[in-house]
């Protein structure tokens, strides 16, 4: 798990200002309030190269560290700038919504086959100790298949997480590419 240094914000300052200083701010939601955080710009970057929405983190703040998870990255593409990390804390017990991203794995032995994934992550509820980093699709154990539904995987079994991603959602549509036909070919070349 990732250890990510931050301290509380004084709200005093604004955002903006803090933003050109070279620092992301952040908020740690902790049962029914809200503590501001600050990062180090650098620190929030190398971070967010290696993590995704969804990921496990711990703070490490000057009261100790913290277990949490990261809820939303809000990013400003135009100026390429992290503008503000949200976290949830993670309290052993407590069910957390969140999700996963899904990871294919073989796809290379599908050569002959188009294939179109419909869905990049699933939603989820579980205890933190329970909790993934990813679900991986091995295209040799789906070789045959036309479409791979959510209920298709082993974490649909699993009981301790709880899918709110439905059952029947297709993640993978598996086609036969098309030979071209002979006499669009011979037309082309004439």
């Amino acid at each position: 798990m990732t250890t990510l240094k931050a301290s509380k914000r004084d709200l005093s300052v604004k955002a903006k200002k803090l933003r050109r200083d070279g620092y992301v701010t952040g908020n740690l939601l902790r049962h029914q309030e809200s503590l501001p955080l600050l990062f180090s710009g650098q620190d929030a970057y190398q971070f967010i190269k290696e993590n995704k929405e969804g990921s496990q983190v711990i703070l490490d703040m000057e009261g100790g560290k913290i277990s949490a998870i990261l809820k939303t990255v809000d990013y400003n593409a135009m100026d390429k700038q992290i503008l503000a990390l949200d976290f949830q804390e993670l309290v052993a017990g407590e069910k957390i919504s969140t999700t996963v991203p899904i990871r294919l794995l073989n796809e290379s032995i599908l050569q002959d086959k188009i294939v179109e994934q419909e869905m990049e992550e699933l939603h989820y509820k579980a205890d933190p100790a329970h909790l993934i980093d990813h679900v991986d699709i091995d295209f040799q154990k789906f070789q045959e298949a036309k479409n791979i539904l959510v209920k298709d995987l082993e974490i649909a079994s699993n009981p301790d997480i709880e899918l709110t991603t439905p059952s029947d959602a297709i993640i993978i549509h598996i086609t036969e590419r098309q030979a071209e036909p002979e006499e669009e070919t011979a037309a082309e070349e004439a």
